[in-house]
């Protein structure tokens, strides 16, 4: 049922060995500070003391560190970028300026629009980030390990230049 996890300094929930391979080789993928919070991530959702709350703040913080200073670099440097202004960016421009890797019907690249919808998946999910709203409620724990596959895939993603800028916008 447990095992040792990737840092080798606790304990985790045994999945499938492909499983957690695909989710490690994911996280190295990414700049240092996205794998720490994809790290932590992952220990909340599959360690002893689970904290799904936590799950979505460590991997909203993950997909930040990677995404904003590689869709609004000056915004990022600023520190005024963020998950739902990346996802904005994005969406007002995603079939003039960004295309993805993975090709489509046609052989040429495919709109971002998948991607897009990834990260509102991620970012919408996360209930628990304002007190005294309706929706507002604590994270479940089937929510934090979904969300911190999806995490991990959309790191690997955007670490690896799925995501590009059109090179003729």
């Amino acid at each position: 049922m447990w095992c040792v996890n990737g840092r080798g300094d606790g304990l985790e929930r045994r999945l499938e060995p492909a499983i957690t391979a695909a989710a490690r080789e994911a996280v190295a993928a990414a700049p240092p500070a996205a794998q720490d919070h994809l790290l932590v991530a992952w220990a909340a959702a599959y360690g002893r003391s689970p904290d799904p709350d936590k799950v979505f703040h460590e991997v909203i913080r993950a997909i930040e560190d990677i995404a904003c200073p590689l869709v609004e670099p000056s915004k990022a440097q600023g520190g005024r970028s963020t998950l739902g202004t990346v996802i904005g960016e994005l969406r007002n421009n995603s079939f003039t300026k960004w295309e993805l890797l993975l090709p489509g019907h046609e052989g040429q690249p495919r709109d971002i629009t998948h991607l897009v919808g990834m990260l509102e998946l991620i970012w919408h999910a996360q209930v628990s980030r304002h007190g005294g709203a309706p929706k507002s409620r604590r994270q479940d724990q089937t929510e934090a390990q979904t969300v911190v596959h999806l995490a991990a895939t959309v790191a690997h993603w955007l670490s690896s230049g799925v995501l590009r800028r059109k090179a003729n916008p």
